[in-house]
């Protein structure tokens, strides 16, 4: 009686390890698209949960107007001032914004022209917000809010 050694183990193994190469290489293109749907749906809401909260912080920074806590030097002179989180919690928004978020005030005009006892201005509330993950010089990110304001002065 004779023994026979199974030599053909090993092709076996390396064509077993060549059909687990393909089916993942085959299987790569059917579940790209659905990564890809995935992250532009997650982009997606990132942007509309930041176009919520930017009303919220319009309508906030409007109340503040009227109520007049914000200074006429922060209004005319046109610095750029950061959101921060905890204004985001104050307004009741939980989450955590993927975006750095700045404001600020663009006179467009006033009448009269040379301020009096009475002066109407025309400003723009421009909010700035620029994705986190991204190189800041790069301005292609950003996005970009404008609101109309109407403001009244009055000299005391």
């Amino acid at each position: 009686m004779k023994l026979y050694c199974n030599k053909a183990r090993p092709v076996v193994l390396l064509e077993v390890l060549i059909a687990f190469a393909l089916v993942a290489l085959c299987a790569l293109p059917l579940i790209y698209p659905h990564v890809f749907i995935l992250k532009s749906e997650r982009q997606f809401v990132a942007s509309v949960e930041l176009d919520h909260l930017v009303n919220l912080i319009y309508a906030d920074r409007l109340q503040k107007l009227y109520l007049k806590e914000i200074s006429w030097a922060e209004i005319e002179g046109g610095k750029e001032i950061s959101l921060d989180e905890g204004l985001y919690k104050q307004l009741g928004y939980e989450g955590e914004l993927p975006f750095i978020g700045t404001y600020r005030f663009e006179d467009v005009k006033h009448k009269p022209r040379t301020p009096g006892e009475k002066t109407i201005y025309l400003f723009k509330l421009i909010f700035t917000f620029i994705p986190k993950k991204t190189d800041v010089k790069n301005g292609k990110d950003k996005l970009r809010y404008n609101y109309d304001i109407v403001i009244e002065r009055r000299q005391k």
